[in-house]
């Protein structure tokens, strides 16, 4: 039996997939918002879980190693575009992908902690900058929006806007798999992610191909995928508990 692993399509988890074509995997892509519900109805095994929903999912489910999906100082394709400061933003209507799960609640307690303001609404919609005050996109989507988006003047990387609050990189998604799956299996996922994601990032480091739907050089790609983590050590775990912990102290 295969085992069905949940592939997210974004530049920033591309290396973990370089192995994952063999004959044991079955890959589902699906955007963050999407892995939750399709691990919860049994529809895929393991994957770079939303940090969001492994901390309600861990009951069921069991991290692989220690890979992740993380920030050190700043993210670059989790942006919020606002016509607004963001500290000006109390009272308004903001837009949120439908492709999030994470980044809507860390701009949630951004907005709540950071900056103590409380916007009217959070709309959230597969084009979320209509009708709204400020927008929030993730992955590919923000980074072919990089460079701005015109009525929306300023611009802010969620991730390093955690950085600058907390000094501590920033847990987006964590592997995890199914307690249900035996330990030999679980070990195999681990080692091909291993091999995968060290090839996968050589690969990333020495092509010489553009990405442009992206708008991207070679030398853009490297230079953002270095903005990540893939492996949690105590900084990032230091980072997941807290937070764990302002999450239970924002307003629904």
């Amino acid at each position: 039996m295969k085992i069905k692993v949940g592939q997210i399509p974004y530049l920033n988890s591309e290396a973990f997939y370089h192995h994952l074509g063999r004959e044991e995997f079955e890959l589902y892509p699906l955007v963050p918002s999407l892995l939750a519900p399709a691990a919860e109805k049994g529809e895929i095994d393991t994957g770079p879980i939303p940090i969001v929903d492994c901390f309600r999912l861990e009951d069921r489910f069991k991290p692989v190693g220690q890979f992740c999906i993380a920030t050190s100082e700043k993210a670059q394709s989790i942006l919020l575009f606002s016509k607004e400061p963001i500290s000006e933003l109390g009272g308004t209507r903001i837009g949120i992908t439908d492709e999030t799960s994470t980044s809507k609640e860390l701009l949630k307690v951004l907005l709540t902690h950071r900056y103590e303001i409380e916007p009217k609404s959070y709309e959230v919609s597969h084009r979320p900058e209509e009708g709204n005050d400020a927008f929030l996109l993730i992955g590919d989507a923000a980074l072919r929006n990089r460079f701005g988006v015109l009525s929306f003047p300023y611009m802010y990387d969620l991730g390093a806007e955690w950085y600058q609050w907390t000094k501590l990189p920033f847990v987006f998604a964590r592997w995890i798999i199914r307690n249900d799956i035996d330990e030999k299996t679980v070990t195999f996922v681990e080692n091909v992610l291993h091999g995968s994601l060290d090839e996968g990032m050589d690969h990333i480091y020495h092509t010489n191909e553009p990405k442009d739907k992206l708008r991207m050089r070679p030398r853009d790609v490297v230079e953002y995928i270095q903005g990540f983590r893939y492996w949690a050590g105590a900084e990032e775990h230091k980072a997941m508990n807290l937070f764990r912990k302002y999450l239970n102290t924002s307003p629904l």
